[in-house]
Parts: structure tokens; C-alpha cells; sequence
């Protein structure tokens, strides 16, 4: 699962008011070349979205957001999420996701927190919030952790993306920087210039 992550490159994370609002992220997203798709919890009886939408574009990668508890876990993952994501480590969510063989990727803050969480048999570290440490923090940790697969979620946008990749990150995580407009047009374009920029930076090397 982890070469889908890195395939893929970007994973969108939508937060929303209602199921209208983020189907049409998805859609704006999906269509911009973004086919990792974070469905969080934020968004009301999420899981029943998560179903819905996961049936109607069978091109998204779909995972949960914001898991905080191992029901969350079990109710994204029976919905049919492909991956769960969390702001921090949960040893509840980190064990219904091994059970359900489902890839888990906890939030971590510090080196010790990755080192737990890798521990733990996941493969992929969410580090958030991103913008607190910037793309050079990346680099430390890879250091003395060179096999370490991270994850930035929060601080990343189109003119920092390929500076975060050159430090070594495995995929990004992208929220208000692909969000904020709430308009369709502007979110489709920015998630191509997204996908375009991954994919130069991958040419290059």
C-alpha cells in the first residue's frame, strides 16, 4: 500500500459542512488529477458519504480523516475506506487497523512519536501539524531514519511542494491550501497544478 501513497504522490483532505459541499470538492478534486481522497470526520455521518461516494467514482483512492477511536475505525473502515489517518496516535484505532489489514497512518509530532508508530507496524507517519516544523525537519529525521515514509499534512501549497519532496517526503497531505476558494473551477485547477508540479519534481530526479 505504501507504493500507492508514493504513486500517487498527494492526498486531498476534505472538510466540509455538509455532504453537498464535499462531494463537490471531491468532484473539483478528482478531476484536477488528485485521486487520494481523506474524507475526515468533520463532515456529518461521514461514513455514509465515504460509501456513497466511493460507489460513484471508482477512480478515487478513498480513506478516513480525523479517526480518533477504534469505532470511528470500524465504522470508516465497514463504509469501505481504503486507509485511516489520525491527528495522533491511537493504539485502539492502530489495532482494528491491523486487524482489518487496513493501512494506519497516525499523527506524530516528534522523532519519538514516529519511532513509536513505526513500532507499531505502520508504514506511513502522518506529521502534523506540518507547518509547525517546515520541509527541513524532514530531512532530520531521515537522518538517523532513512526508511522512514512521511506524510506532511498542514504547511503544504503549490510553491512549497517540490521543496518538501526534495526533502525527502513519501506524499503529501493538502487541506485549506487546496480548499480555501470554496470555488469548484479554482479548487480543479489547484489540484492539477498540484499533481503538475509532483510530477515534475519526479522527472527530475
Amino acid at each position: 500500500m505504501i507504493n500507492k501513497f508514493r504513486e500517487l504522490g498527494i492526498v486531498a483532505v476534505i472538510r466540509a459542512n455538509n455532504h453537498e459541499e464535499a462531494e463537490e470538492y471531491v468532484k473539483a478534486t478528482l478531476e484536477g488529477g488528485i485521486k487520494a481522497i481523506e474524507l475526515t470526520y468533520s463532515i456529518p455521518n461521514m461514513p455514509e458519504l465515504l460509501k456513497k461516494l466511493k460507489e460513484k467514482y471508482k477512480d478515487g483512492f478513498f480513506g478516513a480523516g480525523s479517526v480518533l477511536n477504534a469505532k470511528m475505525a470500524i465504522d470508516a473502515i465497514d463504509a469501505g475506506a481504503e486507509y485511516i489517518v489520525s491527528p495522533g496516535y491511537s493504539q485502539g484505532v492502530n489495532d482494528v487497523c491491523k486487524e482489518r489489514e487496513i493501512t494506519y497512518s497516525p499523527g506524530c509530532m516528534t522523532i519519538s512519536e514516529m519511532m513509536i508508530a513505526m513500532d507499531n507496524g505502520n508504514e506511513l507517519v502522518k506529521m502534523f501539524p506540518g507547518n509547525l516544523f517546515g520541509p527541513s525537519f524532514v530531512k532530520a529525521v531521515k537522518a538517523p531514519i532513512p526508511n522512514i515514509n512521511i506524510m506532511p499534512t498542514g504547511g503544504v501549497d503549490v510553491n512549497n511542494v517540490q521543496e518538501w519532496f526534495k526533502n525527502g517526503v513519501t506524499c503529501v497531505g493538502v487541506g485549506s491550501s487546496l480548499l480555501a476558494s470554496k470555488d469548484y473551477e479554482t479548487i480543479k485547477n489547484l489540484a492539477r497544478e498540484f499533481v503538475v508540479k509532483i510530477d515534475e519534481y519526479k522527472k527530475s530526479c
